[in-house]
């Protein structure tokens, strides 16, 4: 039995978009929490990622990317990333190691510095892409264009690289606390909406680039079938007809091969067979009506 004292924090993960926020989250949980794709704004809503051991626990919050919005969806995800600041324990603020930092990134530190003085420690994704070399001209453009901060940490979410290195930084960062969630759980999200986030990201990674940004997705309703499979029927919403034809596909392939890969891993997630029902409907501009994005819990009401 361990002597030591439990601690935890909550850490938020913050940066402009796709810098790897999310695939550095299902690292750290050693766990999928977070859709992966490579397209910016995949997250959108707060997402927790929990890492037990026998001495602490860490809450991990992946947050929408911080851009500047261009409509009301971008509005309420660049808000709720820059008022997580306010009530974490620690930042652990994201840039890609392989390009310059812009004024995005600029960006995103200027709302850190404005809304938070909690320790910073700054991880450098994506090093596998950059040599040695490379990574000291890396630290003197940060040091010259984003100031100081209490760690730097070199890490690749990809190869798990430099994971240990930054659960090692974080822990004197950590408080004598209490454990918020149970040993077995890695994140808070309901199951429900896991399995929307599964049928998101597949759309994410097979459609072009006029689609992600367009697609929310709705469980309608799930029939029970006792000593039968269960059928879950979900809706996807696009905001126009092209979008539409683009993800049903020529004689619907395209959502059938979303179909079979989402439901392949929703069955492993549930540990039972399922039916899955997909339904593509538009609704225009849905991203810019304020009563469609809180039907879809994007925006609260006060």
């Amino acid at each position: 039995m361990s002597t030591e004292k439990f601690k935890s924090g909550f850490v938020t993960v913050i940066g402009r978009t796709n810098v790897g926020k999310s695939s550095i989250i299902n690292a750290l949980v050693r766990e999928k929490v977070s859709a992966i794709a490579n397209k910016p704004q995949t997250t959108r809503k707060i997402i927790r990622g929990i890492l037990n051991s026998d001495n602490s626990q860490i809450i991990f919050i992946d947050t929408p990317g911080i851009h500047k919005p261009q409509h009301l969806l971008g509005e309420y995800m660049t808000n709720i990333a820059v008022n997580i600041l306010k009530d974490v324990d620690i930042i652990l603020f994201l840039i890609d190691a392989s390009k310059t930092i812009g004024t995005g990134d600029m960006f995103v530190m200027d709302r850190i510095n404005e809304n938070s003085n909690k320790p910073k420690i700054l991880l450098v994704n994506k090093v596998d892409l950059i040599s040695d070399e490379q990574k000291e001209e890396k630290l003197k453009e940060i040091e010259e264009k984003l100031g100081k901060f209490d760690k730097i940490i070199f890490a690749s979410a990809m190869y798990s690289f430099g994971i240990a290195q930054l659960l090692e930084a974080l822990d004197p960062y950590l408080e004598e606390g209490v454990k918020y969630y149970p040993d077995d759980m890695y994140t808070d999200m309901s199951t429900y909406r896991i399995i929307t986030e599964i049928v998101r990201e597949k759309i994410l990674l097979k459609t072009r680039d006029e689609i992600p940004h367009s697609v929310a997705v709705e469980i309608i309703d799930v029939e029970r079938n006792e000593g039968k499979k269960d059928k879950f029927n979900i809706n996807i919403y696009v905001e126009r007809d092209s979008q539409k034809g683009i993800i049903i596909g020529k004689n619907g392939k395209m959502l059938k091969d979303i179909g079979m890969e989402a439901r392949q891993e929703i069955e492993d997630l549930l540990g039972e067979k399922i039916y899955l029902g997909l339904w593509v409907k538009v609704k225009d501009d849905w991203r810019k009506k304020k009563p469609f994005l809180k039907e879809m819990g994007y925006v609260e009401e006060k």
